[in-house]
């Protein structure tokens, strides 16, 4: 069904015509001077199909034109089975925002990250862009993408994609409604797949997962509990975390503990960078305190007895993706260790980052434990993908192990995080992150191509 093409090789004449060469069309069934519909993004137009001379892939440049196809590789190029449209992509567009007026880092410090993310879709013959809401041509269908290569940005003018991959970097971002708009307009008028779609709400997935067989990897949680209600969960539970519903990044995150010999209460947190730990004889001065705007959007979860490592509670990094059978997997696994005082594991506050191999190697779990936790994170996967609306492609996971051998599932994200990928072992894992969202995009593009009805509204 498809090839890599490296270099299309552009003649002026004739007039819109593509030649193939006779391998292709043979294996396609291709008739030499039949008629077809050439596809690139949301661009079309119809195309004689010749055989090459060179035996090569040509194109007359009307058509090059028409298409805003570039010519230089590696892109792929599809034939539809049992139809008359042929299709050079998928043409991925990453949406984002915070744009900024350089060149050299047009998506200020998240440029290289995203730069890594084109050159993979690259090396996959993939075509990629980056865009934003000011970039978009409506009346044209087109976009000013931002490309990538070894020479660095540029600006380039090209059709609406085939696929949308979702990188808004923030929660008040999302809420903005200049973003809805563009999401419904690509998703209705031009039936655009969008994966990856919003940041995932904390109850929300608590309660997604609540009546399904998952739900035995939950901790205890409510929401927004009255001060009655969080000290009898605090003392059943004799710790617990309060958690922003629509947080993520670990921001906003509490430890709540009770002492029963010296009737105190403890409360851990994290404050202008640095980690703090106060103490209250009064529960209600507590609340007070660390929470003035109350618990109304807050989740409380009960606090687990972790495994630990040099004497530290270790949590557990997990991303899966869908890949090109949309299909999950595991793509990354790492353990993170508390800093000295924080709440939570995170790296910027103090915690460290340890690779499977190590994990392993110090006998911190063992290969039982690890494959019941790769099939935890699968089986929530699928099940959120059931239950969540919009196309999912991948989701960072934060689990523990108690010291029963339990396996719990504390977060889970939409839009993860990548600290864990600064350490040297986990090259292979921020590889794979970085290629799976492109083999899922390709997944979504060939079920684009094989619908019975037309794509795109001209």
């Amino acid at each position: 069904m498809s090839t890599i093409i490296k270099t299309w090789k552009v003649t002026p004449h004739p007039k819109r015509s593509v030649f193939l060469p006779s391998s292709f069309m043979n294996g396609e069934q291709i008739e030499e001077g039949s008629l077809y519909t050439l596809q690139f993004g949301t661009k079309e137009t119809e195309v004689r199909v010749r055989q090459s001379a060179l035996n090569e892939f040509e194109i007359s440049t009307d058509v090059k034109d028409q298409l805003y196809l570039p010519v230089n590789g590696p892109l792929s190029f599809h034939a539809v089975p049992d139809s008359r449209i042929l299709a050079a992509g998928p043409h991925i567009g990453i949406y984002t925002a915070g744009f900024t007026q350089s060149l050299l880092r047009p998506a200020g410090d998240r440029s290289f990250l995203f730069s890594k993310y084109l050159l993979a879709a690259k090396k996959a013959g993939i075509s990629c862009f980056l865009f934003g809401a000011p970039h978009i041509h409506w009346e044209d269908g087109l976009v000013e993408g931002l490309v990538y290569d070894r020479e660095g940005w540029k600006k380039v003018l090209l059709p609406l994609p085939d696929v949308v991959y979702d990188r808004i970097p923030n929660r008040r971002t999302e809420a903005h409604a200049g973003y809805a708009e563009v999401r419904e307009r690509l998703q209705t008028e031009y039936q655009i797949p969008w994966f990856n779609p919003g940041f995932f709400d904390k109850w929300h997935i608590h309660q997604a997962l609540s009546d399904t067989p998952a739900s035995r990897y939950l901790p205890d949680s409510i929401l927004g509990p009255d001060m009655t209600s969080i000290r009898e969960f605090l003392h059943e539970h004799r710790h617990i975390y309060v958690k922003p519903a629509k947080g993520s990044l670990g921001a906003g995150i509490h430890q709540i503990l009770y002492d029963q010999d010296q009737k105190m209460y403890y409360c851990r947190f994290r404050d202008q960078e640095k980690n703090r730990l106060r103490r209250y004889s009064s529960f209600q001065r507590l609340l007070k305190k660390q929470f003035p705007a109350g618990l109304k959007q807050m989740v409380v979860q009960q606090g687990i007895d972790l495994l630990t490592s040099e004497q530290k509670p270790v949590d557990f990094r997990i991303h899966t993706n869908k890949d090109e059978n949309g299909e999950w997997q595991l793509s990354a696994f790492a353990a993170k260790m508390a800093g000295l005082g924080s709440v939570t594991t995170h790296v910027k506050s103090g915690g460290k980052i340890k690779s499977l191999q190590e994990l392993k190697s110090d006998t911190v779990i063992s290969d039982r434990q690890y494959e019941k936790l790769r099939a935890a994170a699968l089986e929530i996967s699928e099940t959120i993908d059931r239950e969540i609306e919009g196309n999912i492609g991948e989701i960072g996971f934060d689990f523990g192990i108690d010291i029963q051998d339990r396996i719990w599932m504390f977060e889970a994200n939409s839009k993860p995080g990548r600290s864990i990928f600064s350490h040297p072992f986990l090259k292979k894992d921020d590889h794979l992150t970085r290629h799976l969202p492109f083999a899922y995009g390709t997944y979504l593009f060939k079920q684009m191509l094989l619908r019975d009805t037309p794509v795109y509204y001209r």
